[in-house]
C-alpha cells in the first residue's frame, strides 16, 4: 500500500559542493522511507551520511565515501508506523564534505501519515525570511480555517551553519484566524553567497488525531560569520534531536493529561 509520496527537496548552492535530496514513503507493516541524494555540482563530495530523527529516536544510514559529480545514491530506512492516527515528522540531515574540505549538511523533512485517514481541514503554514547576514528575521504564518482554536508547538529545522533560540516554542491560532510566529536565525558558520533551506514544523492534536504543518523557504546568505570549531557545528544536530525529543515528551504528557481528564 502506498502511504504517501513526499517530495521534500532541499538544495544548497555553496562553492564547496551542493547536494539535492528528496524522500518518498511507502507502507506495509512498517514505513519504508527512501532518501534519494544527488550531486548536481561539477565536483565530487565525500563522506555522505544521512541521519533520521523520527518518533523520539535517531538512526544513521551507511556512510558513502564519495559521490561523483552528477551521481546519486539511495538509502532506505525502515520506520514504525505512527503510534496514533495522524501525521508526524521524519527529519533527515544529510551530512557531507565538499571539495573545499568544509563539512556541511542538507536538512529534509517528510510527513509520515497513517494510511487510510480521510482528509480534513488543517492549519496551513507559510515561512518567509530576510537575507541572512549575521542574523536573519523569519516569520512563520499559521492560518487556521477551523471553527475551534488550535494549540501546538513549532520546531525549526536548520542546516548546521545556522542556529535559533529557542529551537521549540508553543504557538496558538484562534478559530478562523491567523497568527505570526517571529523567528530570529543566527549565522554561525554559513559563508556569504550560498542558499540554504530552512524548515518550520507546527504540530498539534485535535479530535484524537495528530496534525502536522510543514513550511519551508530557501534563505540567501548575504554575509558570513567566522567559522566555529567542528565540535560546535556538530552540536547543532544534537540541539535539533533534543528539540524533537522534547516535542515527543510534550505530546506524551498532553496525551496523559487528556486521558486523566476523560477518566475523571
Amino acid at each position: 500500500m502506498v502511504l504517501a509520496l513526499v517530495l521534500a527537496c532541499a538544495v544548497t548552492a555553496r562553492a564547496g559542493g551542493a547536494l539535492e535530496a528528496e524522500t518518498s514513503l511507502s507502507a506495509g507493516d512498517r514505513v519504508a522511507l527512501e532518501l534519494d541524494v544527488r550531486n548536481p555540482g561539477d565536483q565530487a563530495v565525500s563522506a555522505i551520511t544521512p541521519e533520521v530523527v523520527y518518533g523520539g529516536r535517531s538512526e544513521r544510514g551507511e556512510t558513502i565515501p564519495e559521490l561523483a559529480a552528477g551521481a546519486r545514491h539511495r538509502w532506505t530506512f525502515e520506520l514504525p508506523r505512527p503510534a496514533e492516527p495522524g501525521s508526524i515528522p521524519a527529519v533527515i540531515h544529510v551530512r557531507y564534505t565538499g571539495d573545499d574540505g568544509r563539512r556541511a549538511a542538507v536538512p529534509v523533512v517528510a510527513a509520515v501519515a497513517t494510511p487510510g485517514l480521510l482528509p480534513v481541514p488543517e492549519v496551513r503554514a507559510t515561512l518567509t525570511t530576510s537575507p541572512v547576514t549575521r542574523f536573519a528575521r523569519a516569520v512563520l504564518l499559521l492560518e487556521n480555517p477551523l471553527p475551534v482554536p488550535v494549540h501546538g508547538r513549532v520546531v525549526v529545522v536548520l542546516p548546521d551553519g545556522l542556529t535559533i533560540e529557542p529551537e521549540s516554542q508553543p504557538a496558538e491560532v484562534a478559530a478562523g484566524s491567523r497568527t505570526e510566529v517571529p523567528l530570529v536565525l543566527q549565522n554561525r558558520d554559513e559563508p556569504a553567497g550560498v542558499t540554504v533551506p530552512v524548515f518550520a514544523l507546527f504540530e498539534y492534536d485535535l479530535d484524537g488525531r495528530r496534525h502536522l504543518a510543514i513550511a519551508s523557504v530557501r534563505a540567501d546568505v548575504a554575509g558570513g560569520h567566522p567559522p566555529f570549531p567542528p565540535l560546535a557545528v556538530g552540536g547543532g544536530a544534537l540541539v535539533l534531536a533534543g528539540a524533537l525529543l522534547a516535542l515527543a515528551w510534550w505530546r506524551a504528557a498532553r496525551r496523559a493529561a487528556l486521558d486523566r481528564h476523560r477518566a475523571g
